[in-house]
């Protein structure tokens, strides 16, 4: 049995089963043995039963895959993790920090994952190596394209042929996502797809990776370096293992094999005013497009200053621009297409089924319609519930039990 997305290993009496990398589950080897004493693992995603083995084997295996799946947990973060699938009964729709978000424009965001290997003090979602959460995602990925085709195909079905972008957005680093490349690849090949993008801190690039990347035309690389100085940038980050040197190298290796590259450093007033000003030079100098962006306070994210006023950081802007000869103030311009319809309005009661913890175990997520409601505080564990919408906007939806 070859798989995609699973690798295995022998550790004493278990297999470790390793998913998408940077989650994994246990097997008890006594339970395989049951299938086949004489089984064996090759190429680290394959493993390979006897001729003489029962029919079945392969079915009872993955039994034991389903059996012990919801042991799942992340290896960064030590936390309990649910993997959303296309039999999972989880849809892609519906959630803010997970699958794919629609909200009538031509920029659709996927979230395949919530993970994060750094631990930025400015992070608008709290996540990395202090986040409070207790409940990690992870997305199939042949999930997503097949739920990404059908959005695209009803925009197509409603009239729409304007080129959408792609934005890989998630609540955590996407190239923790060990099949970013097949990600990317694939939403390339799908209708109407202008070009992908990946928000990254850029740390876990290679040359490998890049390479990789670069024969997807369609790629676009947005990295955040909020700072030229390797101390204060680990300052930012928030964790010593940022290599700065390592990062900047990758963003001029991605740039030579042609992927579009921006840098969007993260503005904080007081704190990295001068590093910006170098970011804006060095940019400049490798002609890299840069795109800052404003500090945002969040009432879920890590808030280290007072959120600047509009006017003043667009003047900032202007000011960096006149003494840089620079265009640092984007003049695109965001386009409509038709969203999916609303499947709830706020103030609906709706039956819905409870599916999986939220971020955090108080939290959970009940299915309606084909569409995910995110309840918070809700003492139930299982089961049909009856649920009230309290915000549905952009196909997100929370509500109370």
């Amino acid at each position: 049995m070859h798989f995609k997305s699973l690798e295995f290993n022998i550790n004493q009496d278990l297999l470790n089963v390793s998913l998408y990398n940077i989650f994994y589950f246990e097997i008890p080897l006594e339970e395989i043995r049951k299938i086949d004493k004489n089984f064996k693992l090759k190429n680290k995603n394959e493993i390979i039963f006897s001729k003489n083995t029962d029919k079945n084997s392969d079915r009872k295996f993955m039994f034991l895959i389903e059996k012990y799946m919801p042991e799942l947990k992340n290896k960064i973060t030590k936390l309990k993790a649910v993997y959303i699938h296309q039999n999972s009964g989880i849809p892609l729709f519906g959630l803010k920090f997970i699958g794919i978000i629609d909200k009538g424009t031509d920029m659709i965001e996927i979230k395949p994952l919530t993970s994060c290997n750094m631990n930025c003090i400015f992070c608008s979602v709290g996540e990395g190596l202090s986040s409070k959460k207790q409940v990690d995602f992870i997305v199939e990925e042949e999930y997503i394209i097949s739920e990404l085709a059908k959005l695209i195909d009803y925009k197509k079905k409603k009239g729409n042929t304007i080129p959408l972008s792609i934005w890989i957005n998630p609540h955590g680093e996407p190239l923790l996502y060990s099949r970013i490349t097949d990600l990317v690849k694939d939403i390339s090949k799908l209708l109407l797809i202008k070009d992908v993008h990946i928000i990254t801190s850029g740390v876990l690039l290679n040359k490998v990776m890049i390479d990789e990347l670069a024969k997807i035309k369609k790629v676009k690389l947005n990295i955040s370096i909020s700072s030229f100085d390797s101390e204060k940038a680990v300052q930012l980050m928030g964790t010593k293992t940022y290599n700065l040197a390592n990062v900047l190298n990758n963003v001029k290796y991605a740039s030579e094999k042609g992927i579009e590259t921006i840098i969007t450093p993260v503005y904080l007033h007081g704190i990295n005013d001068k590093d910006i000003e170098q970011l804006i030079e060095f940019c400049k100098h490798n002609q890299i497009p840069i795109s800052i962006q404003k500090f945002c306070c969040n009432m879920f994210g890590r808030n280290p200053i007072k959120e600047e006023e509009w006017d003043s950081f667009m003047a900032k802007l202007k000011t960096w621009e006149k003494k840089y000869n620079i265009s640092l103030i984007g003049e695109g311009e965001i386009q409509s297409t038709q969203e999916l319809p609303l499947m709830f309005k706020k103030g609906d009661v709706v039956q819905a089924e409870i599916i999986s913890y939220g971020r955090f175990f108080k939290d959970k997520i009940a299915v309606a319609k084909a569409r995910c409601i995110l309840i918070p505080n809700c003492r139930k564990e299982k089961g049909v519930i009856k649920v009230k919408i309290t915000s549905a906007v952009n196909g997100m939806y929370i509500g109370s039990a």
